[in-house]
């Protein structure tokens, strides 16, 4: 079975904020129908996030709320993601980040970028097809 691992934030999910101060997460519609197609053709879908496990409730909730199938969620704390990546045997990485699409490429693992414009800055981001 071919796995498929996505980043959470600006990956999976934007946060908004209203006018009030206050925020949302909002979906990124084109990652969720990746997300749902792959999925629907027998991949195994997991989340590997930055954020700690005292923000996995809020991941889980997105995803219990919005129907993903996706079969758990992973948080790094800040460090490297490709360790977690290689144990899920990822062969297929989302993420907004070019530093961690880079990592998993260098550790032979396919990567797509979330494009939110990195290539303005970031020359490496044209090593990545994006999404």
């Amino acid at each position: 079975m071919k796995v498929l691992t996505v980043d959470f934030d600006d990956t999976l999910a934007t946060t908004t904020t209203s006018g009030w101060g206050g925020a949302s997460l909002q979906p990124i519609q084109k990652i969720l129908d990746f997300v749902r197609d792959k999925a629907a053709n027998r991949w195994a879908v997991h989340v590997v996030t930055f954020r700690s496990e005292d923000d996995k409730r809020e991941v889980t909730d997105f995803i219990k709320g919005y129907k993903l199938p996706i079969r758990s969620v992973h948080c790094t704390d800040g460090k490297n993601k490709v360790p977690t990546l290689k144990k899920l045997g990822s062969t297929l990485h989302i993420d907004d980040s070019v530093e961690v699409c880079t990592l998993a490429y260098m550790a032979g693992i396919e990567c797509l970028l979330v494009d939110h414009g990195q290539g303005d800055t970031n020359s490496m981001a044209k090593l990545f097809p994006k999404i």
